[in-house]
C-alpha cells in the first residue's frame, strides 16, 4: 500500500498528518474545541513498525478503530521504498507565510 492509497481509502474516511519521522491516521476528538486525536501512527523510517493507540476519547467506534489499525498494519508491511513520496503541502506554506512576515513582506 501506498501513503496515497491509504489517504484515498473507498469505504474509510481517512485524515492523515505527516511528520518527519511518522504517519498518523487522525480521529476528531470528544472535546468541544473539535481537535484531532492520532489513532494510529505509522513509522515513515522503520519497516513493520506501528502503534495503535487508545480511541476512547475520539468519535469513532470500535470497528472504524480496527479498520484504522488494520489499514496502518499494511502500510507498514509495505517496504519504505514502495509506500511513495509524501510532500507536505501545509508545512512548506505556514514557513513561507513566517518567513514573509520576518523579512517584512507581509
Amino acid at each position: 500500500m501506498t501513503y496515497e492509497e491509504l489517504k484515498n481509502q473507498k469505504d474509510f474516511d481517512v485524515n492523515l498528518n505527516y511528520s518527519f519521522n511518522e504517519v498518523a491516521i487522525l480521529a476528531l476528538s470528544l472535546d468541544a474545541f473539535g481537535s484531532v486525536e492520532p489513532i494510529v501512527t505509522i513509522s515513515k523510517a522503520e519497516p513493520f513498525n506501528y502503534h495503535p493507540r487508545d480511541y476512547r476519547d475520539t468519535i469513532l467506534d470500535l470497528e472504524d478503530w480496527q479498520e484504522a489499525v488494520k489499514l496502518a498494519q499494511e502500510l507498514a508491511m509495505t517496504p519504505l521504498n514502495e509506500r511513495g513520496k509524501v510532500i507536505n503541502y501545509g508545512w512548506i506554506k505556514e514557513a513561507q507565510r513566517s518567513l514573509r512576515g520576518i523579512l517584512g513582506r507581509g
